[in-house]
């Protein structure tokens, strides 16, 4: 019994130990399982997070390669478009990679990226001004500048961008409102972020490229009024181009920033009367941009420099009175303004710069004597600049070319033609045009009236009615001092209008005898001539040079004759310096002749040489000037003082007779 006890006690401990063996055993394969469980759970989320990170890999290489050909579309593509003249291509393109940047999330735009964005927006600034969205142009421009700001990246590349941004503020505004405060401030801040970069040691090209077309545009704006600033920065420019030039001698954009600058400093040479200096220096850079042309005939870069350069190196021709060379540069350029609207009809500034190749073109023409060809040229101007574009700085122009044209119309005997030419002009400047581009200002109001009161003062003068000319004349110049300029830019406008108006005025007064109010006006005129100082030949010096002329005319008939004479000397020795060079100008003699004709009536002693000097002169003028009004009544009037002094020489010479005897 005993023993059995044992056996029941030892099967239940069996049995018992049986159990615990099982559960443990359970667990255990529970812990096995849990542990493989927790292996390939491990192994799928390894994977997963692999996966994940090529995920983010593919993802990021795919965005850099986005970006990437953003980039090069934002640059090379885009200059590549610049040079065929594609401006709406452009635009489109970078409007496309400002949307992508846009919907681009934060966390994924890196400098990089923010400056691509820039980009875009200057591209499209620019191609929107060009094709006159200036409101889009100008707000692009403007929130290029804030993107920049926006970050804290301040690295050189970024400071360029950032230059180039304050750059096309500048170019927009400028656009606005020609050679006003806004622009020139904006260029000015452009070039003075860029210049430490462009100038330090190992610069990139980039840099210094953006740096070059700043001082340009910058040395442009400084053009009027400012013409010493402007010459040192178009040859600050001129440098920094040379250099590049030197380092990449095949790189297209690098011909055109020389090119470009030397355009610029070619106009400014003209306008401070160093016309042989611009000449070498427009002859210089038409050069490279021919050279460019050789390689790439349809460069629409190319051509517009040669365009711009072709129109500078016209005025110094004139300037020099080269009237030959003039009209070759005038017609040359007209046909190449004609090309490129051809290619690009709704481009303004295709159009514009056609407008202002004509008006040269006119200018030589005249000079030249051809004088029907000249208003042909002239009409032509003024039709073009109507289909400029709409802003006040382009029918502005309409309105000068519109004067200038009907002006020669009166002056060669053609009151119809005037009057239909003033006409043309006069439907875009109603009061509903005058609203639609921009005239609300009443300096620039007044400024179009009186450019076209004019030609029609002239009307009046040429068919003898002088005082409905002096009228006409003083009404225009009382309303441009009841309406004065109210930004300094202005008072270069105002003294453009004013110099022919007072000139005329003093003109018709003299006629009338009215040699006070004469002086006055001639004043005025001989001011504001002196004052223009463009490169417009007519309005510096010559200009001046007839004002003096009819000033020392009113004055030496009020018995001033010392003071006539100091007006007149340095005019005469002006004349005979332009009448020894003289190529082919057929209004020089002419001019000439009234200046000598003004010095006989101040010296008495040599007044018989020089009226007969002026007389040989005003008889071998070219007949199509010989035969008009003006010159026969200058003709008369230097003969009528002829026999004025010789009865005078006569009657001397009898009383010394008389007393001898």
């Amino acid at each position: 019994a005993a023993q059995r006890e044992r056996e029941l006690a030892a099967r239940r401990a069996l049995r018992r130990a049986r159990a615990v063996a099982g559960g443990c055993a359970l667990l255990a394969l529970v812990a096995i399982a849990a542990t493989v469980a927790a292996y390939f759970s491990l192994q799928r989320a390894r994977q997963a997070e692999l996966t994940a990170r090529q995920t983010r890999a593919i993802s990021e290489q795919a965005r850099q390669e986005a970006e990437g050909l953003l980039g090069y579309l934002t640059d090379d593509f885009t200059q590549e478009l610049e040079t065929f003249g594609r401006y709406q291509p452009i635009a489109e393109l970078s409007q496309r990679e400002i949307d992508y940047f846009q919907h681009l999330p934060p966390q994924l735009q890196d400098p990089a990226t923010v400056r691509s964005g820039a980009l875009a927006l200057i591209n499209h600034a620019r191609a929107a001004g060009l094709l006159e969205n200036t409101t889009i142009a100008l707000d692009n421009a403007n929130a290029a500048i804030a993107l920049l700001q926006r970050g804290s990246d301040r690295s050189d590349t970024t400071l360029v961008t950032l230059g180039q941004a304050y750059m096309q503020l500048g170019v927009v505004l400028a656009t606005r409102n020609p050679f006003g405060p806004e622009g020139h401030a904006m260029l000015a801040r452009a070039a003075a972020l860029l210049r430490p970069i462009a100038e330090q040691p190992g610069a990139s090209v980039n840099a210094r490229h953006a740096y070059v077309e700043a001082l340009a545009s910058l040395g442009w704006q400084d053009w009027a009024g400012r013409y010493e600033d402007a010459v040192r920065v178009e040859r600050e420019a001129m440098r920094m181009a040379a250099q590049l030039r030197a380092e990449r001698p095949a790189d297209p954009t690098v011909e055109f920033d020389y090119a470009d600058a030397g355009g610029f400093l070619t106009v400014t040479l003209g306008a401070l009367g160093h016309f042989e200096e611009a000449r070498r220096t427009g002859e210089d850079a038409l050069a490279v941009v021919d050279q460019l042309l050789a390689q790439r005939p349809q460069d629409r870069l190319a051509l517009v420099d040669k365009e711009s350069l072709e129109v500078a190196l016209a005025a110094a021709a004139l300037g020099e009175a080269a009237v030959g060379d003039a009209r070759r540069f005038a017609s040359q350029d007209v046909q190449i303004g004609l090309a490129l609207v051809r290619l690009e009809p709704k481009n303004v500034l295709y159009v514009a710069d056609l407008g202002v190749a004509y008006y040269w073109l006119s200018r030589a023409s005249w000079q030249a004597g051809r004088l029907r060809e000249a208003i042909a040229d002239g009409l032509q101007a003024a039709e073009t600049f109507r289909h400029a574009g709409t802003s006040a700085f382009v029918r502005r122009n309409a309105s000068f070319g519109t004067a200038h044209a009907a002006y020669m119309q009166a002056l060669l005997g053609d009151p119809a033609g005037a009057t239909a030419t003033l006409a043309a002009d006069n439907a875009f400047l109603s009061p509903r045009g005058e609203s639609a581009i921009g005239l609300a200002d009443p300096f620039a109001r007044a400024s179009i009236h009186a450019t076209q009161a004019y030609p029609a003062a002239g009307l009046a003068y040429e068919h003898g009615d002088s005082a409905a000319a002096r009228r006409t004349a003083r009404a225009a110049i009382m309303s441009l001092r009841a309406n004065p300029p109210h930004v300094p830019e202005q008072t270069w406008e105002l003294n453009q209008v004013l110099c022919p108006l007072a000139d005329l005025e003093g003109r018709a007064e003299s006629r009338l005898e009215e040699f006070a109010a004469a002086a006055q006006s001639e004043r005025t005129a001989l001011q504001t001539c002196e004052a223009i100082g463009e490169y417009d030949y007519i309005g510096f010096p010559r200009a001046a040079a007839q004002a003096a002329t009819w000033l020392s005319i009113a004055l030496a008939r009020e018995g001033k004759r010392k003071q006539a004479a100091q007006t007149i000397g340095p005019v005469v020795t002006m004349y005979r310096g332009l009448e020894k060079r003289n190529h082919g100008d057929q209004w020089l003699p002419l001019e000439f002749a009234q200046a000598l004709y003004a010095q006989s009536l101040t010296d008495p002693p040599h007044r018989a040489a020089l009226l007969r000097e002026a007389g040989r002169l005003a008889d071998h003028l070219t007949p199509t000037i010989a035969r008009l009004h003006d010159t026969r009544a200058w003709r008369a009037r230097i003969a009528a003082t002829q026999r004025v002094a010789g009865s005078q020489r006569t009657a001397v010479a009898t009383s010394a007779s008389r007393s001898t005897r």
